[in-house]
């Protein structure tokens, strides 16, 4: 039987490591293949390289942790 999930933090949890470990492997993946990262966002598609990419990832999500901390 299939245990319903009652705390809806540890969902969340568990939603954005699956996310981080998503987006890492398409940071791999980029640079094992030496391809580009086709983003898309507020001004169009972007071309990233793996390292750009990687760099945006970590403003991002410094401005989320600094948002949080605010509430």
């Amino acid at each position: 039987m299939i245990r319903p999930e009652n705390d809806q933090e540890s969902v969340t949890q568990k939603a954005q490591a699956a996310f981080l470990d998503v987006r890492q492997s398409v940071i791999d993946r980029a640079r094992q293949t030496q391809t580009p990262i086709i983003v898309f966002s507020e001004n169009g598609i972007q071309r990233l390289t793996a390292d750009e990419f990687e760099r945006v990832a970590v403003e991002r999500a410094s401005e989320r942790s600094n948002l949080c901390e605010g509430e």
